[in-house]
C-alpha cells in the first residue's frame, strides 16, 4: 500500500474512533476547549509556526475564558469536525436571522465579526466599475456565491483557483484582471506584502449582498455551554479584545447584529 495512502486511512480511522463534541462541564472534565481548524488558511489558521491564526487565537481567547486549556484538532475539510470530536469550528457564516434551536448538532453563538466578499486588483488597470470588470478576466473560487452572481451579471469569470491566496497570487502576477477574495484576506496580504502591491475596490459589490456576520459553531452542545460562549463573545466584544485578534490579521468589523 502507497505510504500517502495508508496515512490517509489511518487518519480516517482515527477520526471514526475519536470522542464526540462535549458540553461545557465535559470540557471541564478534560480541562479542554477543542477546536476544528485547516492545517495552513492564513489568516484563519496555521498548523506550523506563528502566528496561529485568527481563528486559533479566538479559539485560545474563549479557552482561557472558560478556564480551560486549548485543544486544535486539524482537518482538511469541515465537514469532518463531528467525527473529529471537535466542540467548535470558530468561523461560520450566519446568512440570516437563525431559527429557534431544534437541534443541538450545530448551534452558531451570536456572532463576534463581519466578514465578506471584495474586488482586487493590483491598480494596473482599469478596474473601478462593474462595466469595467466586463473587459477582463475575474478570478473566483469555482461555484461560489461570487462566480454565479458575476457569471449572470456579464462578468467573465476564471475557476481555475482554488482559494483565496492563489486568486491574490493570480492578480499580482497578472493572470487576472482583478479576483473577488474575503476582506480578511486581502487585509492579510496587504498587511504582510505592502498595501501598494493590492488595492481592495470594496465599493464594487453590494455590501447586502456579499457581507454576511460570522459565528462560533458549536457542536453538539447544550443550552448551557451556549450561553456561557455567547457571555464570553459579549463580553469581549464589549472590551475590545476580538477586535485586536481581529486587526492582526489585517482586517476586522464588527458584527452587523447580536442576538
Amino acid at each position: 500500500m502507497a505510504p500517502l495512502r495508508k496515512r490517509w486511512i489511518i487518519a480516517l480511522a482515527c477520526l471514526a474512533t475519536a470522542a464526540q463534541a462535549r458540553t461545557l462541564p465535559e470540557m471541564t472534565a478534560s480541562n479542554e476547549f477543542v477546536i476544528c481548524a485547516a492545517p495552513d488558511d492564513l489568516p484563519f489558521s496555521r498548523r506550523d509556526g506563528t502566528p496561529s491564526g485568527l481563528y486559533v487565537d479566538l479559539g485560545r481567547l474563549v479557552a482561557a475564558d472558560l478556564g480551560l486549556a486549548l485543544g486544535v484538532r486539524w482537518i482538511p475539510r469541515r465537514e469532518l469536525a463531528h467525527r473529529a470530536g471537535c466542540d467548535a469550528i470558530m468561523g461560520a457564516a450566519v446568512v440570516k436571522a437563525e431559527p429557534p434551536v431544534t437541534s443541538w448538532r450545530n448551534v452558531p453563538t451570536i456572532p463576534w465579526m463581519r466578514a465578506g466578499a471584495v474586488v482586487v486588483d493590483t491598480g494596473r488597470g482599469p478596474v473601478a466599475t462593474l462595466d469595467a470588470l466586463r473587459s477582463g478576466h475575474v478570478a473566483v473560487p469555482s461555484g461560489s456565491w461570487a462566480h454565479r452572481w458575476l457569471d449572470a451579471h456579464g462578468v467573465p469569470v476564471w475557476v481555475r483557483f482554488r482559494t483565496d491566496p492563489e486568486i491574490i497570487d493570480a492578480v499580482v502576477r497578472g493572470d487576472a484582471d482583478a479576483g473577488v477574495v474575503s476582506d480578511v484576506a486581502a487585509g492579510w496580504y496587504r498587511q504582510q506584502a505592502g498595501a501598494a502591491r493590492l488595492r481592495v475596490l470594496d465599493t464594487l459589490l453590494d455590501p447586502e449582498e456579499f457581507g454576511f456576520d460570522v459565528a462560533i459553531d458549536l457542536l453538539d452542545t447544550d443550552a448551557a455551554t451556549l450561553a456561557r460562549v455567547n457571555g464570553i463573545v459579549r463580553a469581549r466584544l464589549a472590551d475590545g479584545a476580538i477586535a485586536a485578534i481581529g486587526t492582526r490579521y489585517g482586517a476586522y468589523r464588527p458584527p452587523a447584529r447580536q442576538r
